[in-house]
């Protein structure tokens, strides 16, 4: 099983080149990439006219390094009212772009549906994403719906296994499959195992990272979707791995950490001027944050005999 990394976080914050993210985590031990194309640093990727100039530089890149895209993440919006018609355009690119690049699992997030049951939910989405099915039958491209939701998410029924089933068997087609995210997973206190070993077959990608849900839940307390390194919080990956492996799961193993510099920073004020001087994070130290969470990745399959090569 590759071991896989979502470009989002470096490109967005760090790298903003995506060959030279492409190099910094080849050196790390990566062997595949989640490629962000909801990011804004990737844009030109998803220009209908000449997003093919930046994709040959990018393939190019892989191909020199022996990588893959195992998987992408597309565009979103937050409400199926908010779905324009430039949306649609940006999710048959993103189709586009998959198939150029051999990947066949694109993770997308499902859209809030203003004061709706778990019903019209699932029919609102799936009557929404099927617009795009002729585009995934002809480059052969699978979405791969995503778990969400936690404590504070309104108007969205897509958090557990079942509800993903809700969706992707209404739509009953060979393209549509499920993403399980770990950490939100875990802010909702799901069974990992029992919820991934319902998904099955129909598994096409994960997004491997950490949260910390309290035990007890006085009012006003709820958990996170922190994204933090794997082995840092309570997700029970055993449990998780397990299903993995139970289910005969072929995807890449793709991690999805945001720490140490994307979430929770709140500005401090002194005399009336913003002080940030601790929060750009000399690149000395991510360096040495990248280089530990590639041996807990790396830990975490050779445990349980996944890592590429092993066998």
């Amino acid at each position: 099983m590759r071991m896989s990394i979502c470009t989002g976080g470096y490109t967005r914050f760090f790298i903003r080149d995506l060959c030279e993210a492409i190099d910094y985590y080849a050196d790390l031990g990566y062997t595949a990439f989640d490629l962000g194309i909801d990011g804004g640093y990737d844009a030109a990727l998803l220009d209908e006219k000449n997003w093919k100039m930046a994709a040959k530089r990018v393939k190019t890149r892989l191909e020199m390094r022996g990588l893959v895209i195992a998987q992408a993440h597309a565009p979103g919006v937050w409400y199926v009212d908010d779905a324009t018609e430039e949306y649609d355009k940006l999710m048959r690119q993103s189709i586009r772009v998959c198939n150029y690049f051999g990947t066949r699992s694109l993770v997308v997030h499902m859209m809030h549906v203003h004061d709706c049951t778990p019903e019209t939910f699932a029919e609102q989405n799936a009557e929404y994403f099927s617009r795009f099915l002729p585009d995934l039958e002809e480059y052969n491209v699978d979405f791969c719906f995503e778990n969400l939701g936690g404590f504070t998410e309104k108007d969205m029924y897509c958090g557990t296994a079942d509800e993903l089933l809700a969706v992707i068997n209404r739509m009953n087609n060979k393209h549509i499959r499920a993403c399980w995210d770990t950490g939100h997973a875990n802010t909702r206190r799901l069974d990992q195992y029992e919820n991934v070993m319902k998904l099955k077959g129909l598994l096409g990608a994960v997004h491997i990272h950490d949260n910390l849900y309290p035990f007890k839940e006085p009012d006003g307390l709820f958990t996170p979707d922190a994204h933090n390194f794997p082995l840092f919080g309570n997700v029970n990956f055993d449990a998780f791995i397990q299903a993995l492996i139970d289910i005969g799961y072929d995807g890449a193993f793709s991690i999805e950490t945001d720490t140490p510099n994307r979430r929770g920073h709140i500005d401090f004020f002194k005399d009336g001027e913003l002080t940030l001087n601790l929060k750009p994070i000399p690149f000395k130290i991510r360096r040495m944050a990248d280089e530990m969470l590639a041996e807990i990745g790396k830990y975490m399959m050779k445990t349980y005999g996944l890592w590429e090569g092993d066998k």
